[in-house]
Order: structure tokens, then C-alpha cells, then sequence
């Protein structure tokens, strides 16, 4: 006979209540970490964006991050108060803003970068290499079944 699971028991079995339930986690265990360094989740999506492709408009940025455009402008208000991106005229459109990384946060980001690949060791640590490359492939269709765009966390924009 089936065992009969009701009640909060049965909501360990739902997929969307157990990615939830790590997601929440892991979002505040990243949250805790970087706040040391004096960073948050969206300064480092920010800063990785344009460590990978430098002086990029705010529109740019804001398009690519899904960020709102007057978020964009307040998370670039504070990186440039704490000295890690300045705001430039446009090479190729002097109507926009080009963004730039400063010196001070490249050499923030590999510290950014260890806690977020720390946090994945801790997270993915009972699985195998081989779980863990299918589990990131399986997410991976998940999100895009979702219509969620590779690389960009909703909930920062």
C-alpha cells in the first residue's frame, strides 16, 4: 500500500517547493557573504557584466541584466560612490553613458567570484562531479522552459 503523504511531508516532494525552499537559501547564504566584502548580489551581477564586456551603456546593461532603467542608475549611483565603475561619455554615441570598471573593482571581483564558487562547492557538495554537471543541465532547461533568460536572476532587476 502507498504511503499516504499529506500536509506540509508532501511538499518535499514538489519540484517547485524544493527549488523555493534552496533558492531562498542560497540567495540569503550569497546575500551574507558578500556583505563583508561590501557587495550585494546585484554589484556583482553588475561588476561580472562588465568584466566580460567593459564599457557598456546603461541602457546596455540594464537590457542584458533586466534591470529597470532607474534601478540601473542607482546601482551605478552606488558603485561609483564606492569607486568601482565611473561613468563615461559613449565612444560611439555621445548621448549615452559608457561604464567602466575601476581598478579597485577588478581587483574586488576574484574575491566575489571565490564566494560565489565556495557557496556552489557547499551547496553541490554531496554530489558527484558527474550529478552535479547533470543537475546544472537539468536547471538549465528548466529555466529556459521557463522562458528565463541564461545568466540573469529576475529578482535582482
Amino acid at each position: 500500500m502507498a504511503e499516504n503523504r499529506s500536509g506540509i511531508a508532501e511538499l518535499d516532494e514538489r519540484i517547485p517547493f524544493l527549488l523555493s525552499q534552496l533558492g531562498a537559501h542560497v540567495s540569503g547564504d550569497f546575500q551574507r557573504r558578500l556583505a563583508p566584502i561590501g557587495a550585494d548580489p546585484r554589484t556583482y551581477a553588475v561588476l561580472l557584466t562588465l568584466a566580460n564586456d567593459d564599457g557598456q551603456s546603461q541602457r546596455q546593461l540594464s537590457e542584458r541584466l533586466g534591470f529597470h532603467r532607474n534601478a540601473m542608475v542607482t546601482v551605478i549611483d552606488n558603485l561609483e560612490k564606492q569607486g568601482l565603475a565611473k561613468r563615461l561619455t559613449h565612444p560611439e554615441d555621445r548621448r549615452a553613458v559608457a561604464v567602466t570598471l575601476t581598478p579597485k573593482a577588478r581587483r574586488l571581483l576574484p574575491a566575489l567570484d571565490d564566494q560565489a564558487r565556495e557557496l556552489e562547492d557547499e551547496i553541490a557538495a554531496p554530489l558527484s562531479a558527474k550529478e552535479r554537471a547533470t543537475l546544472r543541465r537539468l536547471l538549465q532547461r528548466v529555466a529556459a522552459g521557463a522562458g528565463l533568460i541564461p545568466g540573469v536572476h529576475p529578482r535582482l532587476a
